[in-house]
């Protein structure tokens, strides 16, 4: 338990910007009535309740990087991690107290997107447990991903790559999109990325269907173990030069 320390530590750093909490909380929300809107005028498939809410609840995700990532960076750039460096914490320590504070933001998203599902059509069932359990894998992939480009990136860089990747999340993954008017390049790139896999897991969850679930878990799963390893090997190449 030597890590719950460091994570209340993070838990206070990250709560020093309600502004961006919120907006991760509410933006996946507004687009969702939105999105939700337009289906009403405009039948469109992917716009459907069913649709539309696992998609933008995984788009939400996709901000818990960029928060680990920036937090990371910071306490690069202020030495406050080469300090820690000397303390007794293992790697999978600093990891568990980074991601740790981020899973009630991940909480927060999930249930207000859920919540704003049944407001616009999705039906109360079973399934919604059901969905919420199947973000999981992704939400570990996004804390795991963050920690890796916090350790691995300055500051400048990780806001300029978490950008891209939130905004090409937005566009691959398929949230409010049909990823066949994409083409077949595009499509075979999409395939190898884990956030597709997520969306169309929560969706077939959601939905009731059963195709192909586990094996789009199963992608998903694999980014958020590869990236795991990566953060540990990162954290503890870096304990190393640093304690030189």
């Amino acid at each position: 338990m030597k890590y719950s320390y460091f994570a209340g530590r993070n838990s206070k750093e990250i709560l020093r910007d309600p502004l961006s909490l919120i907006l991760a909380g509410v933006l996946p929300v507004v687009l969702i009535v939105l999105f939700s809107l337009i289906a009403r005028n405009a039948p469109i498939e992917v716009f459907l309740p069913v649709n539309i809410v696992p998609g933008l609840t995984v788009f939400g995700f996709t901000f818990i990087t960029m928060f680990l990532g920036l937090l990371i960076a910071k306490d690069k750039s202020s030495s406050f991690l080469t300090r820690l460096f000397v303390s007794p914490l293992k790697p999978w320590d600093f990891i568990l107290g980074y991601f740790i504070p981020v899973l009630p933001m991940a909480v927060l998203i999930t249930v207000s997107c859920l919540v704003a599902g049944l407001f616009v059509g999705v039906p109360l069932s079973v399934n919604l447990i059901y969905t919420f359990l199947s973000f999981i894998p992704f939400v570990l992939f996004s804390g795991f991903f963050g920690i890796f480009l916090g350790i691995l990136c300055r500051e400048s860089q990780v806001m300029a790559i978490g950008n891209i990747y939130i905004i090409a999340s937005s566009l691959l993954g398929g949230a409010w999109m049909d990823l066949n008017i994409l083409g077949k390049t595009l499509q075979k790139i999409t395939d190898l990325l884990p956030i597709s896999h997520a969306i169309e897991a929560s969706r077939i969850v959601l939905s009731g269907r059963s195709d192909n679930l586990w094996i789009h878990l199963g992608v998903v799963c694999l980014y958020a173990l590869v990236f795991f390893i990566l953060a540990v090997f990162l954290f503890r190449r870096k304990m190393r030069s640093d304690n030189k």
